[in-house]
């Protein structure tokens, strides 16, 4: 039983030693690692927060496109004169 105590206990202490090398956070504060490091990690959040802008731009435009293309729709789809006698076919009715 010692034994597994000890056996875990040297897992645990390897798994942080690991955890402590990959984790960039954890270079000592006013090395030259963490620097660049934060550098590059602003510079991604400001790439990214241009990514958001534009995304949503677009996605503004194409609401508004759509918006105009149902008005043009709906607007044309009223003004057709249908004659009589002749069965109205939804064209936005799914059920085929």
């Amino acid at each position: 039983m010692l034994f597994l105590w000890v056996l875990a206990f040297i897992l645990v202490l390897q798994e942080q030693d690991l955890l402590a090398a990959a984790d960039p956070v954890s270079v000592l504060p006013g090395s030259l690692g963490r620097g660049s490091w934060c550098n590059e990690h602003d510079m991604i959040h400001k790439r990214l927060d241009i990514i958001e802008e534009k995304v949503i731009k677009t996605v503004e435009h194409l609401e508004s496109e759509v918006k105009s293309l149902l008005n043009i729709i709906s607007e044309t789809t009223s003004n057709i004169p249908i004659a009589p006698g002749t069965p109205f076919t939804d064209i936005f009715d799914d059920t085929s």
